[in-house]
């Protein structure tokens, strides 16, 4: 005989527990490699790229804090609005599309006017000139390598005795650069 419960065949229902765990597949996780620039300053609005993977239908940009506000562009372009009284610092911004939200990165924000690299600046002779009618102090140059030994170069006026920080913020905000400074006289 068959097995009958109630009147029904058991086979049925062991089928369509096996149909069931057979169904169940996981999504591929989002993750967010490179935000380009990786930071702003508070008062601007700023346009970024992104990069990463299974970054499908990107929908927006999610901040630890609401004082940046994101408005989608296309693709993997965003806007950012960077209210005034956002606080100078190193904020996690994480990206929500088709599959979920990735994990964070660091998204530097700070007081300084921000500039570009202008390539190509991968030698002295092509340096990028820092403005001289700007404090030093004021200067925030974000930059990218293009290809693996890249170097970007800068150009700035100083006068002896005068007291020049240079920083490299690329390891403190999750960049897998291990930079190196070189000054030039």
């Amino acid at each position: 005989g068959s097995l009958m419960k109630n009147g029904r065949p058991l086979g049925i229902l062991l089928v369509a527990a096996l149909w069931a765990g057979a169904a169940h597949a996981e999504l591929p996780s989002p993750v967010l490699q490179h935000v380009f620039p990786a930071g702003g300053q508070a008062g601007t609005t700023v346009r970024v790229t992104v990069e990463g993977g299974s970054l499908e239908e990107l929908a927006t940009l999610r901040f630890s804090d609401s004082r940046v506000v994101c408005q989608p562009e296309g693709g993997k372009e965003f806007t950012l609005s960077l209210q005034a009284d956002l606080a100078p610092g190193v904020h996690d911004v994480r990206a929500v599309g088709r599959y979920g939200v990735s994990g964070p990165r660091a998204f530097l924000v700070g007081h300084r006017a921000e500039r570009f690299e202008l390539e190509p600046n991968d030698a002295l002779d092509r340096a990028t000139s820092l403005p001289a009618d700007a404090p030093l102090a004021s200067q925030f140059v974000n930059g990218r390598f293009e290809k693996p030994g890249d170097v970007d170069c800068y150009r700035f006026a100083a006068r002896a005795g005068q007291l020049i920080v240079l920083d490299l913020w690329a390891e403190r905000i999750d960049s897998p650069v291990h930079g190196v400074i070189e000054v030039y006289d």
